[in-house]
């Protein structure tokens, strides 16, 4: 099997709400909480990209104390802290995560890990068919072949340095992804928003993690979904929230 590394990236100095990796969702950090969502996933270890910045003293801290591994490097160069990740530990494939999306699981993962087989033949990164049909912004995770990350590291244009705010925007701008089936099971909400970066989703989130209650952390897409559905005003409290471009960095 090949060999997969899991990242999740993670600073204190957000722009639209500074803090937000520390803020209280289901009585522990969103970090914390995103650590657990995502332990049943198929990876050999969880990795920690945050910045060198003072203010990321507390980040790495937390990161140590949830047992990932640290990797501190460039604020603004995302993509840096991926690639010296890779070059640490050397594995095949990574899969990206973000602290800006508490909802992720390890179910998730695995699904685009099932597809590894195939992916291994062909092409730089797997994606979920139908995603952008299927799934609320910021139920996702991407993963993408390690050496064509480092590959995209040298021919990222200095026009462009947006790409290595995204970390993988350069490669799904240059290649078809391999794309994994989604779960029979899972109900399509595309138009919902579960990410967060500013106060209105927050508040949508800390408000789900509540109605979802003790199993916060365990929860499956579908039972997650079913709880929101009893509950649209909880759903759609952030839905006029604008999502920033790519090129926003």
């Amino acid at each position: 099997m090949p060999a997969v590394v899991g990242i999740i990236q993670a600073r204190l100095a957000s722009s639209r709400l500074p803090g937000k990796i520390l803020a209280p969702l289901a009585g522990r950090p969103l970090l914390g909480l995103l650590s657990e969502r995502l332990r049943s996933a198929r990876v050999d270890e969880w990795w920690l990209a945050t910045t060198r910045g003072p203010e990321d003293d507390l980040t790495a801290a937390w990161g140590d104390a949830l047992g990932l591994r640290v990797l501190r490097g460039e604020r603004d160069d995302v993509l840096s802290r991926f690639t010296a990740i890779v070059r640490e530990s050397r594995p095949d494939w990574i899969v990206r995560v973000t602290a800006d999306d508490p909802f992720a699981d390890g179910e998730l993962v695995n699904a685009l890990l099932d597809a590894l087989g195939e992916a291994e033949k062909e092409g730089s990164w797997v994606g979920l068919a139908g995603a952008a049909r299927l799934l609320p912004l910021g139920y996702g995770a991407e993963l993408a072949r390690a050496s064509d990350l480092l590959a995209s590291e040298r021919e990222i244009p200095a026009a462009e340095p947006w790409h290595r705010s995204h970390v993988t925007s350069w490669l799904r701008s240059r290649s078809e992804p391999f794309l994994a089936p989604a779960p029979a099971d899972w109900p399509a909400r595309p138009d919902w928003r579960w990410t967060v970066d500013t106060p209105e989703d927050l508040a949508m989130a800390r408000a789900a993690f509540d109605l979802f209650g003790p199993r916060a952390a365990e929860l499956s897409y579908p039972e997650m979904v079913a709880r929101l559905d009893a509950h649209p005003e909880v759903a759609g409290a952030n839905l006029h929230v604008r999502q920033k471009a790519v090129e926003e960095g």
